[in-house]
């Protein structure tokens, strides 16, 4: 709260506005949680501190903390903390927690299948690589917090302290990639117009429809599949047409059919038994009889 605040301005100190910092903070906990909930401690040791995924979404988040690890080394080193916190907040906030996170949930599930345990491994290696960089980002300002999501995360080889470890370091070749972050930045900007739409005409999310229609036809995102496909996924519709003749920027195939109508029943049961098993408080492990 106080790392947020510009110095030569007046903070109102209140209880409220602790209770906002605390509030934004827990999501960092929560995603830390999620971690240590999912992946075993004995795993880290197999985990791979320099990712190679080939997942989109994984490349993205790469690409977005290293960014951030060098925005924040950029305004330390000018003593402005408050841009560093906020920078930070933003992250762990709307790309790691709203999006990656909530995407990425079903790949830590334990599997059988090969394909889908080497996924889950890259996404193990991808979400502690962001971790520990993000650990180390926040050790300056927020160093009793950092520790102890350190000590939870920290192998037997790594420096005992987090506040012992060395700044974070770009590889040479890097994870940056402008042009991914800028076609996410695009689908997520598309994601949202559509919710809106469907919150006005009163369709639920988990409500399929079979067809959006997208006016702009010089977004980068046309023609690349895994993009459109994450956008499907998001916004739970069956097909995407870029037609520049619609007069509206977004416009939604509203007709539902017996098949489509069906299919969100089904994904209303899976919900409720979903919130069902966290109210009985089982574990992702723990199987049930439905």
């Amino acid at each position: 709260m106080y790392s947020k605040q510009n110095p030569a301005e007046n903070l109102n100190f209140g209880y409220n506005t602790a209770s906002e910092a605390r509030r934004r903070l827990l999501t960092l906990y929560n995603v830390y949680t999620f971690f240590n909930t999912y992946v075993k401690t004995e795993e880290f040791l197999s985990i791979d501190l320099n990712p190679s995924p080939k997942s989109v979404e994984d490349k993205w988040i790469l690409s977005k903390i290293d960014h951030l690890i060098s925005a924040c080394e950029f305004n330390l080193e000018k003593y402005d903390v408050a841009k560093v916190s906020l920078a930070i907040e933003d992250f762990f906030i709307n790309d790691l927690s709203l999006w990656y996170i909530r995407r990425s949930r079903k790949r830590f599930h334990l599997s059988t299948d090969s394909g889908q345990t080497k996924d889950r491994s890259e996404a193990m290696s991808v979400l502690y690589y962001v971790l520990l960089n993000i650990v180390k980002l926040i050790s300056p300002i927020m160093p009793f917090f950092a520790e102890q999501m350190y000590q939870n995360l920290k192998t037997d080889n790594m420096p005992e302290s987090v506040h012992l470890c060395n700044w974070p370091q770009l590889k040479e070749e890097g994870y940056a990639d402008l042009e991914l972050e800028s076609k996410i930045d695009e689908a997520r900007n598309i994601v949202n117009l559509v919710l809106a739409k469907r919150s006005e005409k009163s369709i639920k999310v988990r409500q399929p429809i079979a067809l959006i229609k997208i006016k702009n036809k010089k977004l980068k995102i046309e023609g690349d599949k895994e993009i459109l496909e994450i956008i499907k996924d998001e916004v739970n519709t069956k097909k995407i047409i870029f037609d520049p003749k619609i007069k509206n920027e977004i416009e939604l195939d509203t007709k539902i059919t017996q098949e489509l109508k069906e299919e969100g029943i089904i994904r209303d049961i899976i919900r409720y038994i979903q919130g069902m098993r966290k109210e009985t408080g089982l574990k992702p492990e723990d199987k049930i009889l439905v």
